[in-house]
């Protein structure tokens, strides 16, 4: 009876150890899926904001839709001005001078967007764009707008994703998430291009 029990107190120790490997393996695992998707959701992010700086830069504004980006980024074009020449020394601070002279020369170009951002792979970047990875079709929240900053209103734009989407699939209970947390660039408040990460 004594070998009974302590073959029996050995087994549940083997299983307690297991339970405890497999609970600190899994973990592991989760918080490796969540850095991983962080990253991939990141540079979906980073793409989205070089969008808007060239569609800003033509339009004077950020896109407040991923029709209006996609639009742009598939038949817009980007003015790019080409200087030839050096100004002298002579006329230093007076380039105007200078071109009238024809000392220097300047020759403006229009560059289709889709040749100067995301040349490896446009077409699938730019289709898949208003998607959250991992998320199961659900888009990315994009916004844009002006707000008053030391009495000037200045262009602003916001695209988010929320944890509860990045995340899908994932058993992340009792993990110390917040699934109403998010991953964001931009913002509505600031003038800033940068992520929150």
């Amino acid at each position: 009876m004594k070998i009974g029990i302590q073959l029996g107190l050995v087994a549940l120790s083997i299983f307690i150890g297991y339970l405890i490997w497999n609970s600190i393996e899994s973990k592991i695992v989760l918080t490796e899926t969540v850095e991983t998707r962080n990253k991939v959701v990141q540079a979906k992010l980073e793409q989205i904001r070089d969008a808007q700086v060239e569609y800003k830069k033509v339009r004077g504004e950020y896109a407040n839709s991923f029709e209006k980006l996609a639009d742009f980024l598939a038949n817009d074009s980007i003015v790019q001005v080409k200087m030839e020449g050096e100004v002298p020394d002579s006329l230093l601070g007076q380039e105007a001078k200078a071109l009238e002279l024809g000392i220097i020369t300047r020759d403006t170009t229009k560059i289709p967007v889709r040749s100067i951002l995301f040349t490896d792979n446009f077409d699938a970047i730019v289709d898949s764009m208003p998607y959250v990875p991992f998320a199961g079709g659900k888009t990315f929240s994009i916004n844009a707008g002006e707000v008053e900053k030391g009495k000037v209103n200045v262009k602003v734009f916001a695209v988010t994703a929320y944890f509860k989407d990045i995340y899908a699939g994932l058993k992340t209970e009792n993990e110390g998430y917040d699934m109403l947390d998010s991953l964001s660039i931009g913002s509505m408040e600031d003038p800033t291009t940068n992520g929150n990460w």
